[in-house]
């Protein structure tokens, strides 16, 4: 039903580019019959992935192709942003041209962002009571690679040859890792298991995890050594214990859903808690963030950062306000959300809002 429906919207966002943007400028029938056509042919991404690429959101396609169908469509749903501000311009031919131009320039800045590889950055963060053997203790963060035919093996390769360059202590996967079946996507997504790390790589399964061969794919990664956690904890340095929540959508195909107190059960040494959960949204809710001393620290993705502005809010309203950096639970548990390394094919644009790796340099809070 939402792949049906995401396959139809689109065909009522050109007929509103129509009404609002073609009609408008009162262009000649034959300009307005060509106008219809595109629009047509950019609302027919969805559909067409599916006939011809086997699925809507993960079509096996040719890498350009599919960039050039997000591009052209991209562009249209920004021409229907454009269309109430564009019918206050007076000038016709600025309307005609400079508006749809404006529109599609957008879309290429924005897939291009998306599809990017992202730089590595750092980030400092203190905590009171961490254990001396962890002080400078570095952790890396990869989360929501999309890895697919629309970002293939090559991207992969380049984003591991920058995790390993950080030279973490600790790399933690949060997620959303891949999109489509291991048939097609193996060979873009191994260079995952030439991720390099001291204490290891660690990770949890997000909601994509569950829609293309769950089992086969959680095979693979184990096969790689990259244990993925799911009400486990995982002690790699002394004081450290990493624990792990999987996405709610497991549900759904029989994978239970555990407490962060289930989780850190084997942390009774005083132990740092570092948390992994793909959405940084059900457990808030359903395993009770409030309980003292459930986790010190929380690394999340699933948001993309939000998108862009204009669709930060939707997206914080459905994840219960957290969008995109640090947060600070109510009894002042740290939270960190990233907008992730990578960008789903359904929806490939980034504004403002760069793909990321991050290094978090865990250190004691300095004495007052």
């Amino acid at each position: 039903m939402f792949k049906i429906l995401f396959s139809i919207v689109p065909y009522a966002f050109a007929l509103t580019a129509m009404l609002l943007f073609v009609l408008p400028c009162r262009l000649k029938v034959r300009v307005q019959a060509i106008w219809a056509m595109v629009l047509l042919f950019c609302a027919s991404k969805f559909l067409c992935f599916a006939q011809f690429g086997g699925d809507a959101f993960a079509p096996e396609l040719p890498e350009k192709f599919i960039w050039f169908w997000n591009w052209a469509y991209s562009g249209m749903c920004i021409l229907l942003v454009l269309c109430l501000p564009g019918l206050l311009i007076r000038n016709r031919r600025v309307r005609v041209w400079v508006v749809p131009l404006m529109a599609w320039a957008l879309a290429l800045w924005g897939v291009a962002n998306g599809l990017k590889v992202p730089d590595v950055r750092e980030e400092t963060v203190f905590f009171p009571h961490l254990p001396v053997s962890l002080e400078g203790y570095r952790v890396l963060q990869l989360s929501d690679l999309h890895v697919s035919s629309a970002a293939r093996r090559w991207r992969t390769q380049a984003i591991v040859e920058k995790a390993n360059a950080a030279e973490a202590d600790l790399i933690c996967l949060t997620g959303d890792y891949v999109d489509g079946m291991p048939s097609h996507q193996t060979r873009n997504l191994e260079p995952l298991k030439e991720l390099k790390a001291k204490d290891g790589v660690v990770a949890v399964t997000g909601n994509h995890e569950f829609y293309f061969d769950f089992d086969r794919y959680q095979a693979m990664y184990r096969s790689w050594g990259i244990p993925v956690l799911n009400g486990d904890c995982l002690s790699p340095r002394a004081g450290l214990a990493v624990g792990g929540v999987g996405d709610p959508v497991g549900l759904s195909y029989g994978v239970p859903l555990p407490t962060y107190e289930t989780t850190f059960a084997t942390a009774t040494n005083g132990e740092f808690r570092l948390l992994l959960q793909h959405r940084p949204v059900i457990n808030f809710e359903e395993c009770g963030i409030q309980a003292a001393g459930t986790f010190d620290f929380q690394l999340a993705g699933h948001t993309h950062g939000g998108i862009a502005p204009g669709l930060r809010a939707l997206v914080a309203r459905y994840n219960l306000g957290l969008v995109r950096g640090f947060y600070r639970t109510s009894e002042g548990r740290l939270v960190y959300v990233s907008s992730g390394a990578g960008q789903w094919a359904g929806f490939p644009i980034r504004f403002f809002n760069d793909p990321e790796i991050v290094v978090f340099v865990l250190r004691k809070s300095p004495q007052r």
